[in-house]
């Protein structure tokens, strides 16, 4: 029986993950690009297969990290996380003008999934010490809690759920502990051919049901029939991204640097973007979506314990793309 294994980089990277993340990364920022299709909005989507990718690989690190006390392992996702919110807090409200709340360093209102993950972890700390035997159970009865709950968080009649924030921050669970279960078991290797091809019908299952609840408010009752082929499609990607004949591609010198680099950066992308993105380069249409991607692209990993110095480099990166943002306004000035 073929068990997938050596699939790990240095540093204990798993390189199914590592390509996860970059996949998420990317659909993550396309799904907030509508301000930049002047006529094509309606292709913009992906953002609720970006963040269950996001969600998974959470979980799946999660549980693949060393255990610790509760204070020290909280220290360390702390650590990870709120560093970079407080330095683009003084970062855009310096050079964007964003107005932030002592609070809002906490709740994070323009991140909904900041306090929806760091919420997450606490609970699966204790599955990881308590249930870890029993994933399957845990996986079940979340599944059912969030159908519960989504007669008093939906309007069934009118709402889409993965554009119900209250209600994200519910389901989401359920991606993160795929990931864990995914995590601790091993399974047989599964060719690209197959695994691609279960993803591929997943995400056409998943967009047929999508498009049905846009046909009549009467659909929407039924809509948390569509979490089944997204969780479905979050899991086969991964396995496709598990492959060895797939993950090959981080051997290539700059392909593979490219991919690693923008897998460690998904929450600054993620946070970067809102200040980026902007209406006012529309008229070269769809080179704009390539230079302010290209300015995501730019931003510096800011884990660094030295404030300063990751400071700076946030900096580097969104001065970057005032600049080029400026340079393009003025030659449409010109015109």
């Amino acid at each position: 029986m073929n068990i997938v294994k050596n699939n790990y980089m240095g540093g204990g990277k798993n390189k199914g993950i590592i390509l996860l993340k970059f996949i998420a990364a990317f659909l993550i920022t396309y799904s907030h690009m509508g301000i930049l299709f002047p006529k094509y909005g309606s292709l913009v989507t992906g953002g609720a297969i970006g963040d269950g990718l996001f969600f998974f690989c959470s979980g799946f690190t999660l549980f693949m990290g060393r255990q610790d006390g509760f204070p020290n392992w909280y220290k360390r996702r702390i650590n990870r996380i709120y560093p970079t919110i407080i330095m683009w807090a003084l970062v855009s409200a310096v050079i964007f003008n964003w107005n932030w709340q002592i609070t809002d360093l906490i709740t994070t209102p323009k991140y909904w999934f900041i306090p929806c993950i760091m919420a997450y972890y606490v609970i699966f700390y204790f599955i990881r010490i308590y249930l870890l035997k029993y994933l399957n159970q845990v996986f079940g009865i979340a599944f059912l809690l969030v159908a519960i709950s989504s007669f008093w968080v939906l309007d069934f009649n009118h709402s889409v759920m993965y554009a119900a924030v209250p209600f994200m921050r519910i389901y989401y669970f359920l991606f993160m502990m795929l990931g864990a279960m995914v995590a601790i078991r091993k399974y047989k290797v599964v060719s690209p051919l197959k695994s691609g091809g279960y993803a591929l019908v997943s995400l056409i299952t998943y967009y047929v049901l999508m498009g049905i609840y846009k046909i009549d408010p009467f659909f929407c009752k039924f809509q948390l029939i569509s979490l089944i082929p997204l969780l479905s499609s979050i899991y086969w990607i991964y396995r496709f991204c598990d492959t060895p004949q797939i993950y090959k591609i981080l051997e290539y010198k700059s392909g593979g640097k490219f991919i690693y680099f923008i897998s460690t950066l998904t929450l600054e992308i993620y946070m970067v973007q809102y200040a980026i993105f902007t209406d006012k380069l529309n008229n070269i249409f769809p080179l704009n979506i390539i230079i302010i991607y290209m300015n995501c692209r730019n931003c510096e990993r800011s884990r660094s314990a030295s404030l300063p110095k990751s400071l700076e480099k946030l900096c580097d990166t969104v001065q970057l793309g005032a600049e080029e943002l400026s340079h393009y306004n003025r030659m449409d000035m010109a015109h």
